[in-house]
Parts: C-alpha cells; structure tokens; sequence
C-alpha cells in the first residue's frame, strides 16, 4: 500500500485593502501560488473583488484555518512595492489617521493597481466639432452635467481617461455614458503602453561656475551624502539664487556613488522646465505628475521600478517613486501648499520626504526663498541644518520693488475695479516698448469673482454652496469654483428683478481682456485653470514665452514661482489683497510667500528688474516685507501673533470636519466627536463650530480644531481622535485632517 504524503502546509497572508478600517485581513494563498510583501492581490471581501496588498506572510494564523478564505489572484508578481515604501506607508498611516490600505494605495499610480488590463478605458468625440459645440449650449439647462462632460473633452483635444474625466468635471458615469449613447462621444480603450515620454531638453541647465555660497552649500550637504547617513537641510537662497544649480551638483555626487535621487516641484508648470534642467546633465530621468497620461505614468513607473531610470522629477506623488537604493530627497519650494494632499491620505509630502530619508539613510534637501514658519524654526532649533544662499548667481539682481496704493486711483477706477493701475500701465509701455517680456500676476481666475446687483446689494450664489457664483465671460456662464455647477447670467436681479448686473472685482480673464484693450500689438497669453486644460498646454504656454513669441505673460499662481525667464523685466502683482483678508491663519504668510515668490520672476538675467504690487493695503507688515525682500522682518512679526494665538510653530493642528444632509446631524455628531478629547493636557478645542462655506455640494460642514502643544498630547489627541470615523453614518461623512492646509 503506497503511502500518501502529508498536504503541504498552507500559507497565510495578512493584505491591505484600500478602505477606511485601520486593519488588515488573513487570507489563505491557494496550493502553488506564492506571494511576497509587497505583491498586489486580488481578494474577495464580502461578496466584492477587491485589490490589495500583502504585508506579511506566514505559515500559521490565529483563525480556524477552514474559514480563511483564498486570494483569488497574485496581479503581477514581479511588481513588487519596496520595503522601504511599506515601511513608508506604515508611518503615514500612524501619522496622518488613516488604513495602511489607503496609505500603501497611494504610493501606486493609477495604472500600477489595473495590472492585467491590456487597455484603459477613454472617450472621445464622435460627433462633428460643431455639432459637439452646439449640443453643449443645448445641454446646458436641463442636462448640466452632460454639458460640462462634453466641453471637458472637447477642450482636453483627444481621448481622455474616463477618471479624468469624472475628476474635472465633478461627475459620475452617467453623463458620459448617456452621451456615448447618444453619438456625441464614443468609449475607447487604448493600450497602456505609448512610446516612451523623452523630456524636452529646450529647457536646459547650463553649467556654469558656483559662487563662494553655492560651492559651501554643496560641499556640506555632499559631506552627508559621501557618509551615507540621513540629514535633513534647509537651503534658504532668495529668488534666482542658483538653487537648482546647487540640486544638480549634489545630485551629481550622489550618482558618482551610485545612488539615486527624488526631486519634487509643487506646480505641472514647473515640471516641464524642471525635467529638462535634469533631463540635460543626466541620462535616466523619469518625470512622474498627474499631466501624463495613465500609461505614460505607468511606464515611468516601471522604469524606475526596473531599475532603468535613477532620478525622478515630478509633482508630490513622485515622493513614491520605486528608486533603488536612494541617496537624495530634494523639495523644491518646500512653503507651497500643493505639497499637502487634500484627499485621504492627507499626508505632507515634505514630512514625509524627511521620513522616507530615514528610512533609507538619505540625504534630504528642502529649498525655498521663503520657509515655512515651521521649516525657519525647525533649522533656527538646529533639529535641520540651515544653509544660505544670500545673493543672486550670474549676472542677475533682486529686482527694484514699487508699491501701488490704489486708493490714489481716480473714483471712477476705484468704482469699476481697479485692473492696471497708471503706473504700471506706464511702465508697461516702457517695456513692450523696449521689446522686454512681462508677466501679470492674479491669484484668481474668470472674469468677475462676484455677480452684483446695484438694486438689492445681492449676489448670484450657488445654490449648492454657500459661495458666490464667478462670472466666465469666454464660456458665457456663472461657474460656482466648489462644485462646478454652471448656469447662465440672469438679465435681472433674481431678488428684487432689478435690470443689470454690476460685475464685481477682477479675474485673469478680465485682466487678459484690459491688457489686450491697452495694448492691441502686444501678444497676450493668459495661463490657468481655464486655459490650460488641453494636453501639454503648460509646456506650449512656457515654450513659446522663452522663445519670445508672447510678450505678456497674465497667470495665477502657476506662474509664480520657479520659472526662469531671462528677459522678463517687470512683473505686475494685479492685486496683493487676494489672499490677505482669507480666515486662515496662514493668510498673511501665504500672501508674504506669494508676493516675495513672484516678484523673484523679475531681472533673472542681465537686465534690471522691476516689480510693481498694487493694493490697497500698503501698510500691512505682509506687503511691507515683500516690497523690502525682508524675509526676516516679516518672520519676525508673524511669530509675535502666532505664539499669542497658539498657533504652529508653537502647535501642531488636527482637523476634523463633517458633512451631513442636515446642519443639524453635523453638528450632532462633530459634539459627541469631541467628548474623548476632554481631560487631555496640553491641548485646546475649537469648536465645533460652522466652517467658513458651511455649505458644499448640498452638503452641510461643521468642522472643530485642536491646538496640541506638545508630542505627547498631540498623541493623546489622536489616540483619541481614531475612533471618530465609527460616528460615521450612511448620511454624514468625518473627515480627520493632520496639519490641515486649509480651514475652510
């Protein structure tokens, strides 16, 4: 009788699914499969196919082995996440509040977690141009969504991804589905692999010998790097100070020792210009930013993964990027806001660079004209390492400063909104007319911000959000910048029936259509939300303004920071108040960071520069210090208000915030969400209270704060805050914010 031999012991996994539930599952792997930490998976979790990732495997479990159920697939077993990036994922998720699924699914783009489909769904249109361009006025009223779908694709040039589309347009599948059913759009699948994204070397760094500042600047960070261990620098160097000259040299050493390296920029617009600087000294960058298609992501993914590309250059997800043996972190602009995620996980990408340094012993490199309050500190405490770069590099000057008070514009100005002050439309003329470039700088897009009637003193508000509606003359409709909804402009007051509505304030595209008025020869490009929505719009927009083929240059923040051109020679800031009087402690730093940023775009060549700031608020010490370049002046006195508020430097800040059908269950809920914090030490409780749009979406929004004063409170805090997802219902949403970006 032949023996039968034992089964072979099963094995256990323990995967992350990408749900809000801070724990992980067992399942069983089948005879013959194998898989790893770090491999995605495919599981069946209460009747749902779900994706997720292995974090431990074992040869036993806990739970009666016959009620474990299989895994129903390994996606791709060569596509294996980094221990170090499951370590990553594991501090972020302790950190920032969230699963370890919602933290390890972050560090995947999009294309990584649909492994196993060839293709990736697209529409794109099917009906004729114009037809399509009519439909859309014809949507418009009754089938809002529709509408703005097909103007999304129209605009877009292309097949554009089915997820972009529903991330622009604030949309489900319906619409689109319901317009590829009536011809206007067709579905389209498109493989995931497209020719190999080459960066435009246009944009290239040319090597040029360091200054005594930049040389000491690289030597000390490249002592850290030679020794192999982890430090975290500050390089504070004002605008056109050669930062990224220093970044490319460091760089170059941490190659020599056959290392990579990670560089992050806050804006797309700085991608292209970035990418190129980089592409230009070294052979094996991959660019990594939510421009690229999801294939081209992929594959840049891949290479990096594969080992095939050393650097990566992108937007904050590039913090992610699989790099093999890491040596160098670089944020670029550390202050910017678009370094904080504002979907869960809301992590920071530059406290987790510094953790990621840890990690993996690299060297990590935060650079900025203007710190955070929070960075100046910490390098003032010695906790980083702080590095100065006090004077321009090459032939170029901090530009001459001039405030504009526009309460010395004529009534009439004042009353229509000031667009151009006379002095900088003088000084404009003097430029274009010395064939020198100008860039026009307003942090708000559309026409008018506010649609006012002269009658009743009412404006027309969204009637999802309690915001006021901007008015968009190019697309002829009043678009609420929360929720997307549109509608037309009414020809009477819809309050009292007063006939005519006064436009309030300025927009870029007011701005575009002023400077065009003034100065009909003047080529005038206008760059932001509104306009770069078609593929690759950003890198024609900068092309062309290098080459000198556009002569004013009018943008939001996009264009703030960063970009170097040598020929622009005045700089406009259209109006300094835009973010000054926001109910946000930040307020006067941001507009500080803003104003210093943006006047940096001036005399970065041989040419002087100038820059003109229009206000009407040229005593507040935040305006102040931008027209001095006197980033210390104005740290100074930020620090005396937040220390007396309680404020970070001096707390660290959480965040919750929820969003129910009824004011009434938010508030509710947000009262029973504050009992746990009762009786901790060190903290202070703001709220619950309305948030500032206490309305979004037809949903109503109560949020609290908690001030923790020290590390160990800020734990207690959010030991206590973790069990305020269980409120949650079916109708109310708890979101926790660490370090929050925003308290609107």
């Amino acid at each position: 009788m032949t023996e039968l031999s034992p089964e072979p012991a099963a094995t256990f996994v323990q995967v992350a699914l990408n749900l809000p539930l801070r724990r992980e599952f067992t399942y069983r792997l089948p005879a013959g499969t194998t898989a790893r930490p770090g491999n995605r998976v495919r599981v069946n979790f209460h009747g749902r196919a779900l994706g997720g990732i292995v974090t431990a495997v074992s040869g036993t479990t806990d739970l009666p082995p016959a009620k474990v159920k299989p895994i129903e697939s390994v996606l791709d077993g060569d596509l294996l996440l980094p221990d170090s990036l499951l370590e990553l994922a594991r501090r972020m998720a302790a950190t920032y509040g969230c699963s370890l699924g919602e933290a390890l699914d972050a560090t995947l783009p999009s294309v990584a977690k649909r492994r196993g489909q060839r293709r990736i769904p697209h529409v794109e249109l099917k009906a004729p141009h114009d037809l399509a361009r009519q439909a859309v006025l014809e949507l418009e009223e009754k089938h809002q969504a529709q509408s703005r779908v097909l103007r999304t694709v129209i605009e877009y040039g292309g097949p554009m991804p089915i997820l972009d589309v529903r991330r622009r347009t604030q949309t489900s599948d319906s619409p689109w589905q319901t317009l590829v059913k009536h011809g206007l759009l067709k579905k389209v699948l498109l493989a995931e692999e497209l020719e190999e994204l080459v960066p435009s070397l246009d944009e290239h760094a040319v090597r040029h010998e360091l200054n005594a500042h930049q040389r000491a600047a690289v030597d000390r960070v490249v002592q850290s790097v030679t020794a192999g261990a982890h430090r975290t620098f500050l390089l504070h160097g004002v605008t056109g100070s050669g930062k990224t000259e220093v970044y490319l040299r460091i760089l170059e050493e941490v190659r020599s020792h056959g290392r990579s390296g990670i560089v992050l920029v806050p804006e797309i617009s700085l991608t292209p210009q970035t990418v190129g600087r980089f592409a230009s000294r070294f052979p094996d960058v991959a660019v990594l930013h939510s421009g690229l298609t999801d294939a081209e992501r992929g594959r840049q993914w891949q290479r990096l993964l594969q080992g095939k590309a050393k650097i990566a250059v992108g937007a904050r997800s590039a913090l992610f990027a699989p790099v093999q043996n890491l040596g160098l972190i670089v944020i670029d602009e550390e202050h910017e806001t678009s370094f904080k995620q504002d979907s869960t996980p809301r992590y920071h990408a530059r406290e987790l660079a510094i953790v990621r340094g840890q990690i993996e012993n690299a060297v990590v490199v935060l650079g900025s004209a203007t710190p955070t309050l929070e960075s100046i500190g910490k390098a003032r405490r010695s906790v980083y390492e702080l590095l100065t770069l006090p004077e321009r590099a090459g032939a170029g000057r901090l530009p001459k400063i001039l405030v504009q008070d526009l309460r010395a514009e004529p009534k009439e100005a004042r009353r229509a909104g000031v667009v151009l002050s006379r002095t900088l439309l003088v000084m404009m003329q003097e430029r274009l007319a010395a064939k020198d470039q100008v860039l026009l700088f307003l942090n708000r897009r559309g026409y008018s911000p506010v649609l006012l009637c002269p009658g009743c003193g009412e404006a027309v508000k969204c009637e999802s959000c309690s915001v006021s509606m901007t008015w968009h003359v190019r697309r002829g409709r009043l678009i609420c910048h929360w929720c997307c909804r549109e509608k037309r402009r009414p020809e009477t007051c819809p309050t009292c029936q007063h006939a005519g509505m006064h436009e309030l304030g300025v927009g870029t595209e007011r701005l575009e259509q002023a400077v065009k008025q003034r100065f009909p020869e003047a080529i005038v490009a206008r760059m932001d939300a509104d306009t770069m929505a078609e593929r690759g719009a950003h890198e024609r927009v900068l092309a062309a303004f290098r080459r000198r083929h556009i002569d004013v240059l009018i943008g939001t923040q996009m264009i703030a920071k960063g970009l170097d051109f040598p020929d622009v020679t005045l700089v406009g800031v259209v109006s300094a108040d835009t973010g000054l009087f926001v109910p946000d402690y930040r307020a006067a730093e941001r507009t500080f960071q803003l104003l210093h940023q943006v006047a940096g775009r001036a005399g970065r060549g041989e040419k002087a520069g100038t820059v003109v700031i229009q206000t009407f608020c040229p005593d507040n010490y935040a305006v102040e210090a931008a027209a001095k370049n006197d980033y210390d002046s104005f740290v100074q006195q930020e620090l005396v208000f937040r220390k007396i508020a309680g404020y970070p430097p001096f707390s660290r800040l959480l965040r919750v915030l929820a969003e129910a059908r009824t004011e009434a269950e938010a508030q509710q809920l947000l009262q029973r969400a504050v009992e746990p914090l009762h009786g901790i030490d060190d903290i202070e409780v703001l709220g619950p209270s309305p948030a500032v749009i206490v309305r979004v979406k037809d949903q109503w929004r109560w949020h609290m704060l908690v001030k923790c004063f020290q590390p160990t409170s800020f734990a207690a805090a959010m030991a206590a805050i973790g069990t305020v997802e269980d409120l949650a219902t079916r109708t109310c949403r708890i979101t926790l914010d660490v370090d929050p970006g925003s308290l609107m």
